[in-house]
């Protein structure tokens, strides 16, 4: 396989279901998931299998290891509210087991709420007890769904995605994630799902404050821009990192490698990720 050239990479949908709606896998290398490639000589290998041949070809030297794809991209469509939920960071994770998971959300559409942060002199007694009498709602900071609207999530920042909002997602690649509340709501069997206030409590970072909409994101571990294109972006051969994008109006994600130069035709917004 690694004597294949690579090449700009598309894959196979990966869709995942849920009791409130689906999210595509777009670009995934994690274990749990791996994307198929769609295309050209390299259709059928996962990108984990490429992560692991290819290593810093694919990924950049910027990557945090030489054979892990270090980020997940996704579209979430949430139909109903996604529960609510609190990932480790990378010194939490200690305390929980783990994997650590910062991410950020840009609207694609809906009209639905958010939820991300909690009102300030939120406690841990605070949270305890709101989780317990049902009214969790009222500790949340409540965000109005606009198509644009980028929020960075920490890892540690309790967060909710509601009802009628579709999301792009980057994010570490990990698949953690602690339930703290769930609306009431009962699963598929007629029961509560199981929640997770142990460790969200340790998980969750207190001194963070309330997200705002931003244009970019720069954090350790990626850099998010939108773009307009009218007709081709270029994509340059970058050692350091892969280029994601996700071409708004086409719902397209394609991954340029670290060592290939791409023209990539496409027209109005166009999300990009690269490593930090």
């Amino acid at each position: 396989m690694a004597d294949i050239p690579l090449y700009p990479l598309t894959f196979n949908a990966n869709i995942h279901t849920a009791l409130w709606g689906a999210e595509s896998w777009e670009i995934s290398g994690h274990a749990s998931s791996p994307s198929t490639v769609a295309e050209g000589p390299l259709a059928g290998c996962t990108l984990e299998e490429l992560a692991a041949q290819y290593g810093r070809a694919l990924m950049g030297a910027k990557a945090p290891s030489e054979t892990v794809f270090p980020l997940l991209f996704k579209v979430i469509d949430a139909k109903q509210r996604l529960s609510v939920q609190v990932h480790p960071n990378e010194e939490t994770r200690a305390l929980t087991g783990g994997e650590p998971k910062t991410e950020m959300w840009r609207v694609l559409g809906g009209k639905g709420p958010i939820f991300a942060g909690l009102k300030p002199g939120t406690t841990p007694a605070v949270v305890e007890e709101n989780v317990r009498t049902g009214r969790f709602e009222e500790t949340l900071v409540r965000h109005d769904a606009r198509e644009g609207l980028t929020l960075f999530i920490p890892g540690g920042l309790v967060h909710a995605i509601g009802e009628d909002v579709l999301i792009y997602e980057v994010q570490q690649s990990s698949n953690t994630t602690y339930r703290l509340y769930d609306w009431g709501r009962v699963g598929a069997d007629g029961k509560p799902r199981q929640l997770h206030v142990a460790e969200s409590l340790k998980s969750i970072d207190f001194a963070l404050p309330v997200p705002e909409s931003r244009e970019t994101v720069v954090c350790p571990f990626f850099n998010f821009r939108a773009v307009a294109s009218s007709g081709c972006i270029d994509v340059p051969a970058d050692p350091d990192t892969f280029t994601a994008l996700f071409i708004v109006d086409e719902k397209r994600s394609v991954l340029v490698p670290a060592n290939c130069a791409a023209q990539i035709c496409c027209t109005g917004t166009v999300l990009v990720t690269t490593l930090v």
